[in-house]
């Protein structure tokens, strides 16, 4: 039916698919292909164009495999990775692979590739009182839990997994429960599924080993800078033990205003002439050698600047410590290659903040870093997970949503108001948390001990990339929030 309904279509542009997706068609009896991925990009699709073919694969690993892709890296990806903690846009970390932009068409005729916009956004808002958007938003939620067919949800003690069990009262709750260097939620989750009345079955996730850390590397396929991870691959591999299908709560703080960035950068704007800006640059380099302090001093510095202040928050790493790092040759490398631009001018060009940093979100770092980690993972663990938040028609309404509405000092407080009722006030205004880097215990020298061992002087020096005086000093100061 799918391969019908392309070879049927006029012309790429006229194609109208809902749902994740990321495909391939040949039509013309082979002698043109269309490759082609959902607008929020849920599935990967990479390709490489050689001298009259195109290969194309879900994983980077089979365009690899092949031998038809020489394995080159590409320097200004890895600028962007430490940059953003994924590699944005349509180039990957190998040079000369591409991913399928999500939202749209690639079209491989007579040697030659074309692409082509199929589905895009609409962020311009759309003025709606809270209560009735709140209303709105547990109708949209509601219909788009009556098209799933999972009977399990993920559980944890947030509101967004609460949200979906008080909409669907058939989901079963499966709660993972984490080593306590983890962020563990086990007495607060077995509150809420208490207070609401629901049977939750605790699983118990294995230790963190060396072996767990490669293997979570490994499936990634590209490098992700996310704190998430690790507790993640932990989680799926205890709940593939269970079940096969699930609903979780992802996206709900990428459309709904659950990080708290979104609001303070707005508030923060507004205060930036009382910063006395020159006197914190005379003064940053005198201050204590910690990133949170030198972060907060540098967005204070750049608040003039929409997309540097933003950069001062969200890097691993900022302009400065990169350079830090970088021998003269991949300075120049960079240099030569375009690194001279930032990684996400494209998304600043409106005078609102939060549409710009929803924009960003979006376009990098929803498809390339949520979507990409839940993909690898599930897919490393034979699961499959459906996103509620992330319905096509709530998208359409959460981004059309003014930021007085859907932002506030608590986060996600439209899906507060909207819940209002249907869960419990102790469930429904609990705190939001996030997964940390553990900073003692087991599992913190696991992480060490992996990174001692494959980040080493003659490794780094045989780069010729990095310093290994500044690298060394990374690893043994830890003042970053990853690795």
């Amino acid at each position: 039916l799918f391969h019908r309904y392309c070879a049927e279509s006029s012309r790429s542009s006229s194609l109208d698919i809902k749902g994740p997706f990321a495909s391939a068609v040949g039509l013309d009896s082979g002698a043109r292909w269309w490759l082609m991925r959902d607008r929020l990009g849920q599935r990967p699709l990479y390709y490489f164009h050689g001298n009259g073919f195109l290969a194309f694969a879900s994983e980077l690993k089979a365009l690899l495999a092949s031998s038809l892709v020489p394995k080159r890296l590409n320097l200004l990806a890895v600028d962007r990775y430490l940059t953003l903690r994924c590699v944005p846009g349509a180039e990957s970390i190998v040079a000369g692979v591409y991913r399928v932009q999500p939202g749209h068409v690639l079209e491989y005729k007579d040697g030659h590739i074309s692409e082509t916009r199929i589905s895009t956004f609409d962020l311009q808002p759309h003025e709606q009182p809270r209560e009735s958007a709140a209303s709105t938003l547990r109708d949209l939620l509601a219909a788009s839990l009556d098209r799933e067919t999972p009977e399990s949800v993920l559980w944890s003690a947030g509101i967004d997994c609460a949200a979906l069990a008080a909409l669907r009262d058939e989901l079963k709750p499966v709660y993972v429960s984490l080593d306590r260097t983890w962020q563990d939620e086990s007495r607060l989750a077995a509150e809420s599924a208490r207070m609401m009345g629901l049977s939750l079955q605790t699983l118990h996730a294995r230790r963190l080993t060396e072996e767990t850390v490669h293997k979570a590397v490994r499936a990634l396929d590209e490098p992700l800078a996310d704190p998430s991870i690790l507790p993640f691959w932990l989680i799926a591999e205890a709940a593939s033990e269970k079940a096969t299908t699930y609903v979780s709560g992802h996206g709900a703080d990428e459309l709904l205003g659950g990080y708290p960035r979104f609001n303070f950068l707005q508030k923060a704007r507004g205060a930036k002439d009382l910063v006395p800006a020159g006197l914190l640059t005379d003064m940053m380099p005198a201050l204590p050698p910690n990133a949170f302090i030198r972060r907060g001093s540098r967005y204070l510095v750049s608040m003039h600047d929409a997309q540097e202040s933003y950069l001062s928050l969200v890097s691993v790493f900022d302009r400065g410590e990169r350079e830090t790092m970088y021998t003269d040759a991949m300075k120049s490398a960079i240099y030569d290659l375009g690194g001279g631009i930032p990684a996400v001018q494209e998304h600043f060009g409106e005078p609102d903040l939060t549409r710009n940093v929803l924009s960003l979100d979006l376009h990098v770092g929803l498809p390339n870093l949520l979507m990409t980690k839940c993909d690898r993972i599930f897919a490393a663990h034979d699961l499959q997970v459906n996103f509620p938040y992330l319905d096509d028609d709530l998208v359409d309404f959460a981004l059309r949503l003014p930021a007085k509405t859907k932002y506030g000092v608590r986060s996600k407080p439209l899906l507060r108001l909207a819940t209002r009722g249907k869960l419990p006030a102790a469930v429904r205004l609990r705190a939001r948390r996030d997964f940390r880097i553990p900073q003692s215990g087991r599992a913190q020298r696991v992480i060490e001990n992996v990174a001692r061992e494959c980040v080493t002087p003659d490794r780094v020096d045989a780069l010729g990339l990095f310093r290994w005086h500044a690298v060394d000093e990374i690893l043994r100061e830890a003042t970053h929030n990853v690795y």
